[in-house]
């Protein structure tokens, strides 16, 4: 299935914004990807990190990689200019009951145990809040159920990458969501392996092993540069495994070769669409 829209057409939607890389974010390295595909525009792929925004750059002239921690979304932004194609492992699109299809979708797709690493998503409710007993609150009023706390401790980026889209249209057409379990997932399948999701924990040796495997094919050695380089007190090294994977999705979306959950675009009460993508 591939429900991302084509190339062409996602730069449609985008139009020509322009702008610097903000200075304040940190250089990390720069490589050249061994893939021979150089999509025009640059492509990006994100996680959220203890030092802000972990992303990994493809120059879309060169394919040359770049990786920069950015400490807020809008400097990432910046950074990232349109037409860019980003993607990001955060929700994009809340519910405000509490119901997302893509995740249920992708929890199906993935099985046990790797299911478990989709979780639910807070409703729209609770963005701003700073109490994590309020925002159980909040949530168990819309949905009958509190979030977890790992839900909660990533609300606060969830709320950045949320007000920054609902800022700009333009970003809100090339920012995507993406999930890199369904992304480290899809590699496998298509090296050969099983469509199920890696039952290896991304934080246990082996499967830190097989995550950098699988990107190896992709990447070559910037992985391994990339790890050497990052700063630990800024970084954990399943981020820079996570962001790079998002980025092999991101270079799927922008080929229109991503497959789409759900298949139709939901969108949420502000707009933005409840749809994963890789």
């Amino acid at each position: 299935m591939t429900g991302a829209a084509p190339f062409r057409h996602v730069l449609s939607n985008i139009g020509q914004a322009r702008g610097e890389a903000v200075s304040s974010c940190f250089f990390s390295f720069e490589a050249t990807m061994r893939d021979d595909i150089s999509p025009t525009p640059d492509l990006a792929g994100v996680d959220g990190c203890k030092g802000g925004w972990y992303a990994v750059r493809q120059d879309g002239r060169t394919g040359a990689l770049t990786t920069r921690i950015c400490p807020t979304f809008a400097d990432l932004l910046a950074w990232l200019p349109a037409p860019a194609i980003v993607g990001v492992d955060m929700p994009i699109g809340l519910s405000s009951s509490g119901y997302r299809a893509c995740d249920a979708q992708a929890r199906k797709r993935l099985g046990w145990p790797r299911s478990a690493s989709v979780f639910q998503t807070p409703v729209r409710q609770t963005l701003g809040v700073r109490d994590y007993r309020e925002a159980c609150n909040r949530n168990r009023e819309a949905t009958g159920k509190a979030i977890s706390q790992q839900a909660f401790n990533i609300l606060r980026k969830i709320a950045e990458v949320d007000a920054a889209l609902a800022a700009n249209a333009r970003d809100a057409a090339r920012v995507f969501e993406v999930h890199p379990e369904l992304a480290f997932m899809q590699l496998r399948i298509e090296q050969g392996g099983e469509a199920a999701g890696l039952t290896q924990g991304k934080t246990t040796a082996e499967g830190h092993a097989l995550r950098k495997a699988l990107l190896h094919r992709a990447f070559g050695s910037a992985i391994e540069k990339a790890l050497e380089e990052r700063i630990a007190r800024q970084v954990q090294k399943d981020d820079v495994l996570d962001a790079f994977s998002v980025l092999w999705s991101a270079r799927r979306i922008a080929t229109g070769s991503a497959v789409m959950l759900p298949d139709a675009e939901p969108r949420d009460s502000t707009g933005l669409p409840m749809v994963i993508r890789y």
